[in-house]
């Protein structure tokens, strides 16, 4: 039933573009530029995506998590709403994705990954998605995919304000505050937030005869955390940016049905960054120096686990743009990491570096080509060197239609983490880097009428493998360590469908997505393995649908999500059911003069759906939420 309402629905938005055609009132739509998106230009032939500003604007109380979960067909796997929430692109594991904050990798060498749950989507600027692989544009980890962040630009002149209050079931608050300066010289913002939540909600409790009723009394969380971004026009040519982020978590950590509760989870991560850009005869010149400092503490009632990891990165580039036909960018990035853990002996310290070079080369009007090479050195390892080959080709136009082909080959690698090295008693410092290739081709199309109507058509085949697949696994005395276990192939496919239309004051919008995801063990190199065995956690079948229409002052977000079924052993021997979580949100915008108030009403899994996305932690029935936004101007 599930499948066939999921279906329905994404038949339904591909039918708005002919009742789109019924008026050609102007509006002016996004321009249409494959150079345009700075995520794409040196990633030809790569699928990349973005986060729109409606859906931030209307859920910007949210996670990072939530937003992805909802708008891109990626799968999170989170243990329950105040635990940790990972990420998997395309078969692929949490490590095996790379988060950047203005192109700086954020993801903790300890674990080798990043909690999306700790992530808050306000105070920032875009939010770009690149699946598959990039490790030539962005270094170890970068095998399933890449998730861009960056600070906010603050266009027009003179002091702007918003304040925003939020009030929601099972014990939300959300409270939000942004203030900026802009001249012609100085860009200056500051932000704050802060959540709480008890997450008092009720659930079935599936370890139980009878899946008896229960409300989950350990799953309370606070979290805040502050921005601050400075740009100064140092001169014509000379740019300068400082850029603050912090954020705080004191959580509950939510138990697994049927279990004791009593774990609790502090993080504090502080991240500083100053970049200098200098225009000349030879180009761009842009110097990031940055501090990340990351802290935190597990307790339970026989543990108290201390990690403390400072990293400091420094990473020049210089660009050289020829005219509209091609760019040249070169670079070096280099970090060093200090680790003090109680799960090691002793603080642990390790340098890496990077060379890279990104060309772009656009040789007509509609052909653009890629090449990047990255390479990678590493203390105790040697990575092979990362190349990348992309091209994307308008070969048909006529009228409103536009068709393209695109693919590209690239390399990837992960360099084990420093929990999978110096654990105490399970760490492995005999294991190899994870190196991978992933090829994909596509065909994308574009219908456009004038400037009433867009609509966006791509479909991506991909095919990935990755070698040398780190993964704890118990040894014959039966202690877990990691181990060089496996060779894996992921290979699918990627549907996407976008839409923004015009009917007189009526403004529609939609967007779907659809990924088939096949991920299996191919070789087993210690033990008997799972081989032809669909991975845990990774599911077949994942698709979202959203809707916006805006009438005058008024707004109607819906936003849908199937999730097929997944197994929880890679033997296949259990399984989470499919779900579809529905989330809708009205919005009233009310004009005083130059301020707006907008006023927001959201209910979350409307249809009150039972599901799970890691096995035995409970997720919450229907939810409410109350939004007051002021902003100035």
């Amino acid at each position: 039933m599930a499948n066939r309402i999921f279906l329905f629905l994404m038949l339904a938005i591909v039918a708005l573009p002919a009742l789109a055609q019924q008026d050609t009132a102007a509006y002016q739509l996004r321009s249409v530029e494959v150079f345009g998106k700075p995520a794409e230009v040196y990633a030809a032939g790569s699928r990349v995506t973005t986060i729109d500003s409606a859906y931030r604007q209307t859920y910007n109380s949210s996670s990072l998590a939530d937003a992805l979960q909802a708008r891109t067909p990626v799968y999170f796997k989170s243990y329950g709403v105040s635990g940790l929430s990972s990420v998997s692109f395309r078969g692929t594991n949490a490590s095996q994705t790379v988060v950047l904050w203005n192109g700086l990798n954020i993801g903790l060498p300890t674990l080798g990954q990043s909690d999306f749950s700790t992530l808050p989507l306000s105070g920032f600027g875009d939010i770009a998605v690149q699946s598959g692989s990039a490790g030539a544009a962005y270094g170890s980890g970068a095998i399933g995919g890449a998730v861009l962040l960056s600070s906010p630009n603050y266009n027009g002149k003179g002091f702007g304000l918003e304040l925003q209050q939020e009030a929601g079931s099972f014990g939300r608050y959300f409270s939000n505050g942004n203030i900026n300066y802009s001249s012609g010289k100085l860009q200056l913002g500051l932000g704050a937030y802060l959540r709480n939540a008890e997450n008092d909600f009720t659930y079935k409790d599936l370890s139980r005869f009878g899946k008896p009723k229960r409300t989950e009394e350990h799953a309370a969380q606070k979290q805040y955390g502050f921005t601050q971004n400075l740009n100064w026009q140092l001169a014509a040519n000379t740019k300068i940016g400082l850029h603050g982020w912090y954020t705080f978590a004191d959580r509950e950590l939510q138990p697994a049905m049927g279990s004791a509760s009593g774990a609790e989870q502090l993080d504090k991560n502080l991240r500083l960054m100053t970049q200098l850009e200098h225009e000349s005869d030879w180009g761009k010149t842009d110097v990031k120096l940055a501090y990340f400092k990351d802290f935190l503490n597990y307790t339970n009632s026989s543990l108290n686990s201390v990690a403390d990891v400072q990293t400091y990165q420094l990473q020049t580039e210089q660009t050289y743009t020829k005219g509209e036909n091609w760019s040249l960018r070169g670079g070096v990035n280099l970090q060093h990491f200090i680790a003090e853990n109680d799960g090691y002996a002793g603080t642990k310290q390790e340098n890496r570096a990077a060379v890279f070079a990104l060309f772009r080369y656009d040789p007509t009007e509609t052909l653009d080509l890629s090449l990047n090479l990255r390479q990678a050195f590493v203390e105790d390892y040697n990575p092979a060197p990362t190349p990348a080959l992309g091209f994307n080709w308008k070969f048909y136009q006529h009228e409103q239609h536009q068709l393209f082909l695109k693919g590209n080959v690239s390399g990837s690698y992960r360099v084990p983490t420093l929990n999978d090295r110096f654990w105490t008693g399970a760490g492995n410092p005999d294991l190899k880097p994870e190196q991978g290739w992933s090829e994909e081709a596509g065909l994308r199309h574009l219908f456009i009428v004038g400037n009433t109507l867009l609509l966006e058509t791509e479909a991506t085949a991909y095919h990935m493998l990755i070698d040398d697949w780190i993964q704890w696994a118990p040894n014959p005395t039966g202690l877990w360590r990691p181990v060089n276990l496996q060779k894996v192939r992921a290979m699918g496919i990627e549907l996407s469908h976008q839409l923004t239309a015009t009917i007189g004051n009526l403004k529609l919008t939609g967007s779907a997505g659809y990924t088939y995801t096949s991920s299996e063990q191919v070789e087993v190199y210690e033990g008997q393995g799972d081989k032809g065995n669909q991975l845990m956690y990774v599911p077949l079948h994942k698709g979202v649908l959203a809707t916006g229409i805006n009438y005058k002052n008024w707004q109607l977000h819906t936003d849908l999500n199937y999730t097929g079924e997944r197994y929880t052993t890679n033997s296949e021997t259990s399984h989470l059911d499919s779900f579809i979580l529905v989330n809708v949100a009205l919005s009233k915008q009310l004009q005083f003069r130059k301020s707006r108030l907008v006023v927001a009403f959201r209910s979350d899994n409307i249809t009150n759906e039972v599901y799970l996305t890691m096995a035995y932690h409970a997720m919450p029935l229907r939810g409410y939420t109350l939004s007051l936004r002021f902003l100035i101007p």
